[in-house]
């Protein structure tokens, strides 16, 4: 569909940029249109090695993607050139808003002793929207920055990807985060994040009309996660020991937070929670990542007719509790290790009679 948007459905880290990319890929020439700041990253296979973007989309990967930034994000201007650089992204394919705001040295001390006291990353992104709400003098935005002006284009984005979708092409906003962490929505406050993380706050900071929506993916993990330290609430806490137990693998590398290199915390799946997720984002359909977490024989399977029965058990479930088709399954931590369910499979969801 021209318009899709990408949301979490936990607590971040679920998958958003794999599915991002792997949405990116089946188009010719897609654009890509990032929301929040530094304070997330999204983690990609680029060149046989992952690569973590905090600032440029993951639709990067694609070669012929339109990459925005649109005026609600937060911008590190060092870490975006740098990230552009890495990858080789052009000048003419990198599009931000004048209007984004600009993360300074001062943001990112004033976020120092957020770390502990709320799992903060301690990228500076809060602080920045707070100056920027505050219009004050000090506020800086991207249109000011020489740095960015120097290698990107600085151009307002929303009426870029209007036209672009009035005619006819394919858009991809990326969220951040995930729903349980949205500065409005999310159940454990102040163990939340700067801005709001739904799919509707994600269209708003981009400059869309819910109108202009036409699908939106919720993705979701089989064992949530949350950022380690005192991060907040985790229903049904466990360890990384016991995540290798369940699912018989013969190893379970603990999980690092993009950002912050902190380990994760994990839990069982919550069902209840992804639930509440789906009725705040009205998902048209979801993926759902670590199907290898839940039973290791799902690892890197050829087909979703090859999953094991507990895996079709979990989705089968999944898909009835929310009532939402299942559109995305991931089979391992690459980006290509995913697979997508054809139409039939989508509108009919029912994997009981597979193998």
């Amino acid at each position: 569909m021209p318009c899709t948007v990408v949301v979490g459905g936990q607590y971040g880290a679920e998958g958003k940029g794999k599915v991002v990319a792997l949405a990116a890929n089946l188009h010719r020439e897609p654009w890509v249109v990032r929301c929040g700041g530094p304070n997330s990253g999204h983690t990609i296979r680029v060149d046989d090695r992952d690569v973590v973007l905090r600032q440029v989309p993951a639709g990067a990967i694609h070669p012929a993607a339109t990459l925005l930034m649109a005026a609600g994000c937060v911008i590190d201007p060092d870490l975006l050139v740098a990230e552009a650089d890495a990858l080789g992204v052009s000048r003419e394919r990198l599009v931000v808003d004048p209007r984004a705001a600009v993360v300074s040295e001062a943001d990112r001390e004033a976020e120092l002793a957020s770390v502990g006291r709320i799992g903060s990353t301690g990228s500076g992104t809060g602080a920045a929207l707070v100056r920027r709400m505050q219009r004050g003098a000090s506020s800086l935005l991207a249109g000011q920055c020489q740095k960015l002006s120097d290698r990107v284009r600085i151009e307002t984005v929303a009426p870029l990807l209007h036209h672009h979708l009035d005619r006819g092409g394919f858009l991809i906003v990326e969220g951040t985060q995930g729903f349980g962490l949205s500065l409005l929505h999310g159940p454990h406050y102040p163990f939340v994040t700067a801005r709001d993380t739904t799919a509707s706050g994600f269209a708003a900071e981009v400059g869309l009309s819910p109108r202009q929506i036409d699908c939106i993916i919720l993705v979701v993990r089989t064992f949530p996660i949350r950022v380690g330290g005192n991060s907040g609430p985790l229903s049904q806490e466990i360890s990384w020991d016991t995540v290798m137990r369940l699912s018989a693998a013969p190893s379970v590398v603990p999980e690092l937070t993009s950002v912050t290199r902190r380990p994760r915390r994990v839990a069982l799946f919550d069902v209840d929670f992804v639930k509440t997720a789906c009725r705040y984002n009205r998902p048209t359909s979801m993926a759902v990542m670590g199907m290898d977490r839940l039973d290791y024989a799902n690892h890197a399977i050829p087909s979703a007719e090859d999953l094991t029965p507990r895996g079709r058990a979990f989705l089968t479930e999944l898909r009835s509790a929310t009532g939402v088709p299942i559109e995305w399954i991931g089979t391992g931590y690459g980006t290509s290790e995913a697979l997508r369910l054809s139409p039939a499979q989508i509108e009919t969801y029912d994997l009981s009679n597979s193998r």
